[in-house]
C-alpha cells in the first residue's frame, strides 16, 4: 500500500492539471488548494468543485471559475497570494455566480460584473475564515495583499482582469465593506 500511495498521488495530479508538467512542489501547492476547495464546498454544503491548471499565459488572469469548475493559471501556483486568489474564485462558486448576465448593454454588463467581483472580493473574507480559520482582520489583509500585487502588475502595464473595476477601486470597497479591519 506504501509504494501505491505516491503512484495515485502523482496520477491524481495529472489529472487535476490536465496537459501541464507540475514540479513536486507545484504539486503540493494543488493538493494545497484542493484541500482548501474541499474545506469550503464541506463548509458551505456544496458540491465538490473540480480544480484544473492551465498552462501559463500573459492575459493577466491567475484563476477563473465556471459553472462549478476553477482553473488556475500554472504561474500562480508559485504566488504568495495563491490562497486569497482561490478564496476569490471559490466566492463565485458559493455565491451562485454561474448565471451569464444579460443585459441590454454593455455598460450594465460591466457594472453587473463589476458588482459580483466586489462581492467576490467580500465573500472571499468569509471564505478564509470560515474554510481557513482566519480571523477577520487576517482576511481581509490577505484579499487586500492579493489585490495589491494586481495592482503593482497593472502600473507596470499589465492588463486588468475584464469585469473588474481597478484593483485600488476593489481595495477601498473592500475596506468600505469592514471597517474594523483597517
Amino acid at each position: 500500500m506504501a509504494s501505491v500511495l505516491p503512484s495515485l498521488v502523482l496520477a491524481l495530479g495529472f489529472v487535476v492539471a490536465g496537459c501541464v508538467s507540475l514540479t513536486p512542489q507545484q504539486q503540493d501547492r494543488v493538493a494545497e488548494v484542493q484541500r482548501f476547495a474541499d474545506a469550503t464546498t464541506t463548509a458551505y454544503d456544496l458540491p465538490r468543485i473540480r480544480l484544473t491548471i492551465e498552462p501559463a499565459t500573459n492575459l493577466g488572469i491567475g484563476a477563473r471559475y465556471r459553472q462549478g469548475n476553477f482553473y488556475v493559471n500554472v504561474r500562480m501556483l508559485g504566488s504568495p497570494h495563491l490562497i486569497a486568489l482561490v478564496a476569490h474564485e471559490l466566492a463565485h462558486y458559493v455565491l451562485g455566480h454561474d448565471a451569464v448576465i444579460t443585459l441590454v448593454s454593455q455598460a450594465e454588463w460591466q457594472r453587473a460584473q463589476e458588482q459580483r467581483e466586489l462581492d467576490a472580493n467580500a465573500k472571499s473574507v468569509e471564505i478564509l475564515m470560515r474554510a481557513r480559520g482566519m480571523g477577520q482582520q487576517e482576511a481581509v489583509q490577505a484579499v487586500i495583499e492579493k489585490l495589491r500585487a494586481v495592482q503593482r502588475a497593472v502600473d507596470r502595464g499589465g492588463p486588468i482582469t475584464p469585469g473588474h473595476r481597478t484593483p485600488a477601486e476593489e481595495i477601498a470597497d473592500l475596506v468600505a465593506r469592514f471597517p474594523d479591519s483597517r
